[in-house]
Order: C-alpha cells, then structure tokens, then sequence
C-alpha cells in the first residue's frame, strides 16, 4: 500500500525522469551489448580486408 501512494505522490517532473533515465539505459545498453556481429567475410572493394 505504501508503494502506491509513492507512486501517485511523485510530481510530474520525476516521472519525466525516470523515463528519460530508462531511456537512456535502454540505448546505452542496445548500444554496446547487443551489437550486430558482421559474419560477411566478402565485404566488397573499398573496405580494405585485403
């Protein structure tokens, strides 16, 4: 019961941030975590993998 009256307590701007807050992790971590691997070992002319 306490968590929902936190939860209707809190004023817009706080919750304006914690969405901008996850967000943010969200990106970060598609970012660095889930990278494409690059299995295509013919990657054309100008790459330079001579």
């Amino acid at each position: 019961m306490f968590r929902t009256f936190y939860i209707c307590s809190m004023n817009i701007q706080e919750i304006l941030v914690y969405i901008v807050l996850v967000i943010a992790v969200a990106f970060l971590g598609k970012k660095f975590f889930f990278k494409k691997k690059n299995s295509d070992k013919n990657c054309g002319d100008d790459c330079g993998c001579n």
